[in-house]
């Protein structure tokens, strides 16, 4: 997992440009477009010189399709692989904004890389394909066995890591500037030890100002759309 993380990471900080993750949730469409074609450009550079580029390697087929990816299971190695979807938000998962939603790139890396650090997942970046320019990310994750969680549980949960509790699935840390929404039952298995995983949360760095923005409209958050 440790290997995984770094891998994430590096790859999340090369396609930003450096630097610390920052919220960027005030920008207009333009510019996140802008900043996505940029580090579209960024990821492809730093997959080539990771190895990490993917060329004519086929996935499995295809198990299902949610909001932001196509769904895979690879049987012998018992992992479900995501492939993100170029044609839903901006091409790399959900985002909140005030003027535009979607994640850009290391957005992305950066959500797979807290999703392993907070509920000590098992997220792998396995390549990059570069379609015209535009890269599509796979991961991979883990089957778990079990049965979904309840919404009392998944509430324990996040209580417990010392976030509160904004609107049903969703979740903020003031103090470590973390939203994490669309954590409901279906996102999140309740394995035979009693461990909850959460499968496909959303996690975004936010701003104190949008933080406060959220507590006061709450009815927000699941505003997304499908």
């Amino acid at each position: 997992m440790a290997d995984a993380g770094r891998t994430l990471e590096s790859a999340a900080r090369h396609t930003r440009g450096g630097g610390a993750p920052a919220p960027d949730h005030d920008s207009d469409y333009a510019t996140r477009t802008k900043r996505v074609e940029v580090e579209q450009r960024q990821l492809i550079q730093w997959a080539q010189e990771n190895g990490k580029l993917g060329r004519g390697r086929r996935l499995p087929p295809e198990f299902g399709r949610g909001g932001e990816h196509q769904v895979y299971f690879h049987k012998r190695t018992q992992r479900y692989f995501k492939a993100t979807l170029l044609e839903r938000q901006l091409g790399y998962g959900i985002a909140l904004g005030s003027l535009s939603r979607g994640a850009t790139p290391s957005e992305y890396l950066d959500r797979l890389d807290l999703q392993n650090l907070i509920f000590h997942d098992d997220i792998r970046l396995e390549r990059i394909v570069a379609n015209n320019g535009q890269p599509i990310i796979i991961t991979s994750q883990p089957f778990i066995n079990g049965v979904a969680a309840t919404a009392a549980a998944l509430d324990e949960l996040m209580l417990g890591k010392g976030y509160e509790k904004l609107t049903d699935g969703a979740y903020y840390s003031e103090r470590e500037g973390l939203l994490v929404f669309d954590l409901i039952p279906r996102n999140a298995i309740l394995a035979a030890d009693g461990q909850i995983y959460p499968i496909d949360p959303v996690i975004q760095r936010i701003t104190p100002e949008f933080g406060r923005f959220l507590r006061e409209h709450p009815d927000t958050i699941n505003l997304i759309p499908g």
